[in-house]
């Protein structure tokens, strides 16, 4: 029997068909040709039009009873998101789910990020649960209890979850006491809002790597790209600091922690004269990244980061071949199909040019 089991560790026969089932959905993915064509036609009705023959058509369809324009795309890709990642799950090797279930860790606290936002602002469960998209550990049922729990008991609900005893289960570095008293004073204080904020978005980061201890090589790929990212918000932190005239002894104070840029390089990010004398910089960390402008603004330069770390995605999903790699590099495309289409009709609502809007996507 030992030898039997051990068969379904062959990678042909342990990632075959769910490999082949991604690489079939990655197909799908939106070519810069129809990205394109959405960005000229002349209104998000139309652009709405031209989705609806394609996979977006049954959310887009189902939603339109209730809303319309950029919302009703927001929505609807929103949910062609969740019901993706929901099938890629449901295909994904019973030995890898945990693997899986850490990188889908990261939506939980989005989640839980945007329930403490809507709860700051005033707004009910069912006025903000189209916007959640709820593939992780925590349940619509589990995202309700929170919104609607009353101050005193909303952290004692978020503890009973999976996520928060995992949460808690943490170092005291992490999610400890300091972050539930950001908690409680977020709800009442805009300051304090602000701050939390802040350490979700650094604290993401570093609970899903601490989840993504797995020794496979996909996996290692998945938390260098993760770090990554925490690099380019750092960059363009640092580019709106020196923008702003910050003293540079103190700008390090405002970097989120779980980067892998060593000190070398934030130093020598923080005395460059001008935004191209980073290119050579970062390029060793980032080769992808690139500046067409001589004189690029702080905009260019995060929509070139956005860029540079999309094709360190792309790279990875072509690389993993019968492993849980394609698996998970898929999962990280299709949020870069997301944020695409969520630009285009945000940009068409507010009247932004073709060229600038054009600009701004990340092709995968």
């Amino acid at each position: 029997m030992a030898n039997f089991s051990n068969m379904f560790e062959i990678p042909s026969l342990k990632y075959g068909y769910s490999n082949a089932r991604v690489k079939g959905m990655k197909g799908l993915l939106f070519k810069q040709d129809f990205l394109d064509e959405l960005i000229k036609v002349g209104s998000v009705d139309s652009m709405i039009e031209l989705l609806q023959r394609t996979h977006y058509k049954e959310e887009l369809v189902a939603l339109s009873v209730r809303y319309g324009g950029s919302e009703l795309v927001e929505l609807a890709v929103g949910a062609n998101v969740r019901n993706v990642v929901r099938k890629i799950r449901k295909i994904t090797p019973k030995s890898d789910l945990p693997i899986m279930d850490a990188l889908l860790k990261r939506w939980d606290l989005l989640n839980l990020k945007m329930i403490v936002t809507a709860r700051r602002a005033g707004y009910t469960f069912d006025a903000v649960k189209p916007y959640l998209i709820s593939v992780g550990s925590l349940s619509e049922a589990d995202l309700e209890h929170i919104a609607s729990a009353d101050e005193k008991n909303v952290f004692e609900v978020i503890k009973r979850t999976e996520l928060g005893k995992e949460l808690l289960s943490q170092s005291n570095a992490m999610f400890n006491r300091e972050m539930w008293s950001a908690f409680r004073k977020a709800l009442v204080d805009m300051n304090s809002f602000v701050q939390l904020q802040t350490m979700f978005d650094a604290y993401i980061h570093i609970f899903i790597d601490k989840n993504l201890s797995s020794p496979k090589k996909p996996v290692q790929e998945i938390r260098r790209i993760f770090k990554k990212e925490v690099d380019v918000r750092n960059v363009a932190i640092l580019w709106r600091l020196k923008a702003r005239g910050v003293d540079k002894s103190k700008m390090r104070d405002y970097l989120i922690r779980g980067g892998s840029l060593p000190e070398t390089t934030i130093s020598a990010i923080i005395d460059a004269k001008d935004i191209q004398a980073i290119v050579p910089i970062l390029r060793p960390k980032l080769p992808a990244f690139e500046l067409s402008s001589e004189d690029p603004t702080l905009v260019e330069l995060e929509i070139a980061l956005e860029k540079a770390i999309a094709a360190e995605k792309v790279r990875m999903f072509h690389r993993s071949i019968l492993s849980i790699g394609t698996l998970l590099g898929f999962v990280l495309l299709k949020e870069e199909e997301l944020n695409n289409l969520r630009k285009i009709s945000k940009g068409k609502e507010f009247g932004i040019p073709e060229s600038e809007l054009k600009a701004m996507l990340v092709v995968v």
